[in-house]
């Protein structure tokens, strides 16, 4: 699998799980992967799925019930969803701010993205 190098590891793993999460791919009281598990699909170490798992569950997404696994929780996919959604959109906004785009270019990169049309380069 490939990182991206400016951001930690644990971090993309942790919001990889989370958009699973969200778009309903992994449903509230679902089993997550063990530790193990999480550490072969996503070619880490085991120390670094822990601390994925960790951070999951300081944000309140996952929940461990010891001896047994990890679990989606059931009161956040909902939440997550829209929290995930302002999140990514804050971060957008920032970078087409940053690259001196206007409100009316940024809608039209958002309206070709969203309607599969190739970048017009």
């Amino acid at each position: 699998m490939e990182f991206d190098h400016e951001k930690p590891i644990y971090l993309q793993i942790a919001s990889i799980l989370k958009e699973q999460i969200a778009g309903g791919q992994r449903k509230a009281g679902d089993k997550l992967p063990s530790v193990r598990e999480g550490s072969v699909l996503f070619e880490v170490s085991a120390l670094t799925m822990q601390r994925v798992m960790l951070h999951l569950e300081a944000e309140g997404i996952i929940l461990s019930k010891k001896g047994v696994g990890y679990f989606v929780r059931e009161e956040c996919a909902g939440s997550l969803q829209e929290r995930m959604a302002r999140e990514k959109t804050g971060e957008f906004v920032r970078v087409m701010k940053n690259c001196g785009l206007s409100l009316k270019e940024a809608r039209s990169l958002v309206e070709a993205e969203w309607e599969g049309e190739p970048d017009e380069k």
